[in-house]
């Protein structure tokens, strides 16, 4: 895994922070806590350099040039270099940003006192800022740095988006034939059919199959579930 970049300010791990059996996860407590965090840690801040090759990434793809991306935010193409040597590490860094900021908004959803609201406000948060990077989340792809981040994405999205949905469904209020390890592919069937919308996608339609797939969890009187 790339050594993540200095690009914004220092930020605790809001997915570690969010452990339920460690932090007594259901108290106000808990909650009053993480208001608490949500409220007064800053958010994370790109540099203007890292917001330039965001806008350049998100727009032609994993093919520019750092010499676009050095254009773009008004510096040589060596001032880049020296920071970030491969594009690879400069993707590693603007990916650290957005999941830093994602981070604060899933512990916001956990510091709601209803648990049903708490996941899918989580797990909107999520969905929002896929379909609103799709091309980048692609350039991460091509590059080979999505699947070193593959153990990243897993502690500090889904692990504290799993804690959620236990706590909803020990509240009653999501279906009992579900495992919260099957999060991760019911997030991607929402994203995977978004995608094939004539808009290819918006978030308006990934709202719309979200909505969908939440009605399809909720209790009291879910259809049975076939085997998995």
């Amino acid at each position: 895994m790339h050594q993540r970049a200095s690009t914004f300010i220092d930020q605790p791990p809001a997915g570690r922070f969010l452990g339920f059996g460690e932090h007594g996860s259901t108290s106000e407590s808990y909650r009053s806590a993480l208001v608490t965090y949500v409220t007064t840690w800053p958010r994370p801040r790109p540099t203007a350099r890292c917001a330039s090759a965001h806008e350049a990434f998100a727009e032609l793809g994993y093919e520019v040039t750092i010499e676009e991306i050095a254009r773009r935010a008004g510096v040589g193409a060596a001032t880049i270099y020296r920071r970030f040597p491969t594009k690879e590490r400069l993707l590693h860094a603007i990916f650290d940003i957005r999941i830093g900021e994602l981070e604060l908004d899933i512990a916001a959803a956990a510091a709601m006192p209803d648990p049903w609201e708490a996941l899918l406000a989580g797990i909107r948060a999520l969905i929002e800022i896929q379909t609103a990077n799709m091309v980048f989340l692609q350039a991460l792809d091509q590059s080979g740095v999505m699947l070193e981040l593959k153990d990243e994405i897993n502690v500090r999205v889904f692990e504290p988006l799993r804690v959620l949905f236990s706590r909803a469904q020990a509240s009653g209020q999501i279906r009992g034939d579900l495992d919260p390890s099957e999060l991760p592919l019911l997030i991607q069937m929402v994203t995977a059919t978004a995608k094939h919308t004539p808009t290819c996608p918006t978030p308006a339609s990934a709202v719309r199959y979200l909505t969908l797939l939440t009605d399809a969890l909720r209790t009291p009187t879910p259809s049975a579930l076939p085997p998995g």
